[in-house]
């Protein structure tokens, strides 16, 4: 039985290639006479491509991400956020005088590429109620119509790991002032009424540098950390030192989104233009890529994987783990990599099923030559259910980060073809 077991796995050379040979062990000694034996196989051909995501839902994300930046790899990306507004007061004292009004961003930390560069923020007013068309989600394919008119601009280099620190942008003295006025004579004097007066805004970077891409903290109450538009006043007759009122407009979560752009002319990923559209690693000198915030994704297909079942009338995946190495050279300290990637189960029109799992980082710092920086993933139950099946799953995993909704961080991965950084998926396979 165990020669005849050698055999049947040597004649499956259509889903494993003959770089290696093949093993089999027996289970202990109590196992000496028995039809038990453990295949441990490490050379499936793995077919590896690059996709795009029809769409990503970037409302209610908790993050403005704003910014342009020019990658080799992935093209030009940009982030443009959209925010709609509600005011937090509506009686303002008779002898209430105003003052100014200004766009204040909050820092929360993030940052994508060159923060030593100078970037430009415009603000304008959007023409219509920020809201989905249909369902509860905006996309980062979405946009609204807004007025040419510049309310506010601001041209700066920034601070983005001083959480503490904040832009403030100024606005068109009049629009602050007609607000204001609106409030101050009860002509607005609910969400309602200010948001048919005044649909929301939208901030955009400039398209023609090279700088970063960074993300602000808001929530929709009031706080010190929070981002917002805000009005300053003073009260006639106030005798307090600290003369100084002001009204936040803050951001509604559900209606704040990002509209990100990725222009791909000139790279090897300039024909992704459909969601059903996988371009081969062949094509693309043998990496897959994967980048949050465009959808940008890798996909990892086995196969002739549901072949293991013919390897014995009877078995079962004792272990099954996917391993793969980032490109070397493609990080370092300003772009570093991620300690966990999240692998989902994608259908054959790269349609998202389910979250797999987190594939983890192993990095060792002493290592010069970037051997054994790679990431590693249990596929074990994903290998059981391909195999258990009653019809062909014709499934494939998707790399991708697990905050790409708010994020363009980027990874370039190595393919199964030949190389010392190849991807390889090891199985360990029970038959009795």
């Amino acid at each position: 039985m165990r020669n005849s077991f050698i055999l049947l796995c040597v004649g499956f050379i259509t889903f494993i290639s003959c770089n290696d040979d093949l093993k089999t062990y027996p289970v202990g000694e109590d196992f000496v006479d028995s039809n038990i034996s453990v295949a441990v196989i490490d050379t499936f051909s793995l077919k590896c491509g690059t996709f795009m995501l029809d769409s990503i839902a970037t409302s209610n994300s908790g993050r403005i991400l704003l910014g342009s930046i020019v990658d080799g790899d992935f093209g030009r990306i940009t982030s443009q956020s959209y925010l709609r507004l509600q005011n937090t007061l509506f009686d303002i004292d008779p002898d209430a005088r105003y003052d100014s009004i200004g766009f204040v961003l909050n820092y929360d930390t993030y940052y994508y590429g060159d923060t030593t560069a100078a970037q430009t923020y415009k603000i304008h007013r959007v023409r219509r109620i920020i809201e989905p068309s249909e369902g509860l989600s905006l996309y980062n394919t979405t946009s609204f119509p807004y007025d040419e008119e510049i309310l506010g601009e601001i041209t700066f280099t920034p601070k983005p790991n001083k959480e503490s620190d904040s832009l403030y942008i100024p606005l068109n003295y009049s629009l602050g002032e007609d607000i204001f006025n609106k409030l101050k004579n009860n002509d607005i004097n609910n969400f309602d009424d200010f948001e048919q007066y005044f649909n929301g805004v939208t901030i955009v970077p400039d398209t023609t540098t090279n700088s970063h891409i960074l993300g602000f903290l808001f929530s929709n109450y009031t706080s010190n950390r929070n981002s917002s538009m805000r009005i300053y006043y003073t009260i006639s007759d106030d005798d307090n030192e600290d003369n100084d009122y002001f009204i936040d407009f803050n951001i509604v979560p559900e209606q704040q989104f990002n509209h990100i752009e990725s222009e791909r002319s000139n790279t090897v990923l300039e024909g992704l233009d459909t969601y059903e559209t996988t371009i081969s690693s062949d094509l693309t000198n043998n990496l897959i890529y994967a980048q949050g915030g465009t959808g940008i994704s890798a996909r990892v297909e086995i196969p002739y994987l549901e072949n293991l079942n013919k390897l014995a009338e009877n078995g079962t995946v004792l272990d099954g783990k996917l391993l793969f190495y980032p490109l070397k050279g493609s990080y370092n300290d300003d772009y570093p990599l991620k300690e966990s990637l999240t692998v989902y189960v994608v259908d054959h029109k790269n349609r998202i099923i389910k979250e797999l799992g987190q594939a983890f980082l192993t990095n060792d710092e002493n290592n010069e030559f970037d051997e054994k920086t790679y990431y590693t993933i249990d596929l074990s139950l994903y290998i059981e259910e391909i195999l258990n099946a009653t019809y062909t799953l014709n499934y494939a995993l998707m790399l991708q980060f697990s905050d790409y909704k708010n994020t363009v961080d980027r990874i370039l991965i190595e393919d199964g073809n030949a190389g010392d950084f190849k991807m390889k998926l090891f199985v360990s396979y029970l038959t009795y």
